[in-house]
């Protein structure tokens, strides 16, 4: 048995060095360290640590974003409950309240509620508001008409309503942003004022 073993042993070198000799077996070459290449997967590991990294800050942030907003929506929401609880009062030119408005004074009477001061000026809160679209509208945006608010302006309240101080004989009342022929005519876009953090 032992004896077969040497045998077989003797065979495979043999064997190994007749490949060798005719280029079918080539031996391995010597692979110094620095030389090594590095250890397989380890780009992919780098690749998806920065990609991980990229996916926590994004979610943080969009966490942020989410929170931030609903933090605003909270505060509007007190904005359009004000506005709304003046609905059947008076109409009166330059008036801010309490129980008789013209449209920016209604704004300017909600927005103070919640201790945010604009200006007693469709045209001037236009200019303090951002733009935005009638899409992107949330309770308590702005919408404003002719000329860039230089007419008249209304509180969003949803659902493509809004409340606001129309006229005299009509007071204030709840409308549409757009649907009738003068607010078709009229309507210049939607403000969103900044609330401070």
């Amino acid at each position: 048995m032992r004896r077969q073993s040497i045998l077989t042993r003797l065979g495979t070198t043999v064997l190994a060095s007749a490949l060798l000799a005719t280029g079918a077996l080539v031996a391995p070459a010597v692979v110094h360290a620095e030389d090594a290449p590095p250890p397989r997967g380890s780009i992919h590991e780098e690749t998806s640590r920065q990609a991980a990294t990229e996916y926590r800050k994004k979610a943080s942030k969009d966490r942020q974003t989410r929170e931030a907003l609903a933090a605003d929506d909270l505060v509007r929401a007190q904005v359009v409950k004000r506005a709304l609880a003046q609905v059947g009062d008076d109409y009166a030119s330059g008036a801010e309240g309490p129980n008789a408005f013209d449209c920016s004074g209604l704004v300017v009477y909600a927005w103070r509620g919640v201790g945010i001061e604009l200006t007693h000026y469709s045209r001037a809160q236009y200019n303090e508001t951002e733009r935005i679209s009638l899409k992107e509208a949330r309770p308590g945006d702005l919408a404003f008409y002719f000329e860039n608010g230089a007419h008249h302006v209304a509180i969003y309240i949803g659902d493509g309503k809004v409340v606001h101080a129309s006229d005299y004989g009509i007071g204030v009342v709840r409308g549409v942003v757009k649907g009738t022929p003068w607010t078709n005519t009229h309507f210049t876009g939607m403000g969103r004022v900044t609330i401070p953090r």
